[in-house]
């Protein structure tokens, strides 16, 4: 079901959505209308397109894209679906008596907005670390692995 959103003024000049094509801007705004009260939409480009431009002859697909490069929109599955999610949703739109119809990434649905910030706050912390964590793992030197008790006891 269609909700009414709120578009700031601040929108207009966010780096981030004037780096979109105007289109892509307003695919942006129309996306937030069939997102859940979470910012959650299917990722399906059809049904997505039916919602926005019916009778347009526009190339969705490329615009999803934008929105994915640009950051406002991330892209995840859960048991072999697709969905999409407006990164800044819980900054931006305020929702009295939320209801929530799709899965957040860690799959479970949403029973309240708390919940709804739990899980996204844990992302932004694992995705952080993931950034920051080297990508190559030291091996240890064979037969030179220690029990946990370097350090401890006589000797120190």
């Amino acid at each position: 079901m269609a909700r009414i959103r709120t578009v700031k003024p601040e929108f207009w000049t966010s780096e981030q959505i004037m780096n979109l094509s105007p289109i892509a801007r307003l695919l942006f705004i129309g996306l937030w209308n069939f997102c859940d009260d979470a910012g959650i939409h299917p990722a399906s480009i059809k049904s997505l397109k039916a919602q926005i431009f019916p009778v347009d002859d526009i190339d969705v697909a490329s615009l999803v894209d934008e929105l994915i490069q640009e950051g406002l929109v991330d892209e995840y599955e859960v048991e072999g679906k697709s969905y999409w999610r407006v990164t800044g949703w819980q900054r931006h739109q305020r929702i009295d008596r939320p209801t929530f119809k799709h899965p957040l990434p860690n799959g479970v649905i949403p029973k309240n907005h708390d919940e709804v910030m739990r899980v996204l706050e844990f992302q932004a912390i694992k995705k952080n670390l993931d950034e920051y964590s080297p990508n190559e793992r030291r091996a240890l030197t064979p037969g030179m692995e220690g029990k946990g008790m370097e350090g401890k006891g006589r000797g120190r």
